[in-house]
């Protein structure tokens, strides 16, 4: 069925607000970036950093997912990945928050988004997989570039920021000799504390 640009205004207009959801990260006018400029900061990274990932991808699909992965964050806010207690009920309140905005448009596109939305959580393909890498790897990079000295208001250690990356080095091993590098300069700048000069 064919269907009219104008059936897909009330969507465009309900992501919008995905502009007001204020992230973790500063950026480097001091104010907090919101989650619409980080999809597409991810976005413009996929395709440059595709060759270091370890799988063929379609990387259109790659970017479109990078581009809804975080609509839930609409209704459910933005939940740090070391947040533990926000984390283990973040799928479920952004999975509502997901069908909610997604509701707006017609079937076929709907049902077609909430998949890819799906895969990216799930990282159940070679796409979904380099997706996640992007996704863990730009912030890591963005807190290194913007961060003030001995900006660590968490308490993060070397160790904690490196667990939640780990996935990371069996994906690409190239991005993950980055991470490492990042985690040891945000360690010398002191945006994390080294838990191995403390044994």
């Amino acid at each position: 069925m064919n269907h009219s640009p104008k059936e897909y205004l009330s969507f465009f207009k309900e992501i919008e607000s995905l502009k007001t959801v204020q992230r973790q990260n500063q950026t480097m006018d001091g104010r907090y970036e919101n989650a619409a400029e980080h999809s597409w900061q991810l976005a413009i990274m996929a395709p440059l950093l595709q060759s270091f990932f370890q799988d063929d991808v379609n990387l259109e699909t790659v970017m479109l997912m990078l581009l809804i992965h975080d609509i839930g964050e609409i209704g459910a806010g933005d939940t740090s990945v070391f947040d533990e207690e926000g984390k283990a009920t973040s799928y479920q309140r952004e999975l509502f928050s997901v069908q909610q905005t997604l509701g707006y448009l017609p079937d076929a596109s709907r049902s077609n988004l909430l998949a890819l939305w799906k895969e990216f959580e799930t990282g159940t393909s070679p796409e979904a997989r380099y997706a996640r890498v992007i996704d863990a790897f730009a912030p890591l990079m963005n807190h290194y570039f913007i961060a003030q000295d001995n900006d660590n208001p968490d308490d993060l250690t070397k160790q904690q920021v490196l667990a939640k990356k780990a996935f990371i080095e069996q994906e690409s091993p190239d991005i993950w000799q980055l991470v490492l590098e990042l985690v040891a300069k945000s360690v010398d700048k002191g945006l994390y504390s080294d838990d191995d000069s403390e044994s």
